[in-house]
């Protein structure tokens, strides 16, 4: 369906979601994620976009796939061409089917979870009918036209970029801290960074330069940071007030469940 097929949106929040969730799809099933980093942060992306509603057994599969050579998950999701070192090769055929098999059996059931989720709190903009009102879905900047929710995606992008490029020092650890408990929107244990700065292995791989330490940061990612991530939007989702692109925001009812 084009754009101009589209009905006009009353509840425009919900259709931003949809979108939101619809760009992240069609990236993986046109051709795969440019590379493992992009694994990781397409995976951030959809924890934001689905409000947290992914199964957190998907943190813990995608942990295994990047323990010792990449398992076949994370070789599907990447491009013919970043297949290299210790990641398997697989035919694109097989390639394709398992990205599909990926978004049917784990993150659609996440996307309906997440739009009932926002059905409760999504705002009827009755008085307005013109496709070029503010509050047209095309028009959002926001996810689910939720700013706080925004802010903490991109608190999310800062802190997981700043991992996966590691750390000049263990004193740059605690300033991480920092972003992550805001990126985690306080979903952190009291002594998470603590541990981090004072463990020497965790130090190694957080400050390393070499081919491995970037393999163990991405090991870390998800299986350390993205499920805080999850935990965090969770948190914030029945919270996050709506505004529209210029709009004025708009403080609903807390959900009835």
């Amino acid at each position: 369906m084009s754009e101009s097929e589209r009905p006009h949106a009353f509840r425009p929040a919900l259709v931003t979601l949809s979108n939101n969730v619809r760009e992240r799809f069609d990236e993986l099933l046109t051709g795969g994620l440019r590379d493992e980093d992009r694994v990781l942060t397409w995976l951030q992306e959809m924890t934001m976009r689905t409000l947290g509603r992914v199964d957190a057994r998907v943190y813990w599969d995608f942990a295994r796939q990047f323990r010792g050579t990449q398992g076949l998950l994370v070789a599907a999701m990447v491009r013919p061409c970043a297949r290299r070192g210790k990641m398997r090769s697989l035919d694109e055929d097989v390639a394709e089917k398992l990205r599909e098999r990926l978004l049917a059996n784990y993150f659609q059931p996440a996307h309906v979870d997440a739009f009932r989720r926002l059905r409760h709190e999504a705002t009827e903009y009755v008085s307005e009918a013109e496709d070029e009102s503010e509050h047209d879905p095309t028009r959002q900047s926001y996810l689910a036209m939720r700013p706080a929710m925004s802010e903490l995606d991109e608190w999310q992008e800062r802190a997981l970029a700043s991992l996966l490029d590691g750390f000049e020092s263990r004193s740059a650890i605690l300033d991480w801290g920092d972003d992550l408990l805001l990126a985690t929107h306080g979903e952190l244990g009291r002594e998470w960074t603590k541990r981090a700065y004072e463990e020497e292995p965790t130090v190694e791989v957080l400050t390393g330069a070499q081919p491995e330490h970037e393999r163990a940061r991405r090991l870390f990612a998800a299986h350390h940071v993205l499920p805080k991530f999850r935990a965090g939007v969770r948190a914030l989702s029945g919270d996050a007030g709506e505004m529209p692109e210029n709009g004025q925001h708009n403080d609903t009812e807390p959900p009835d469940w």
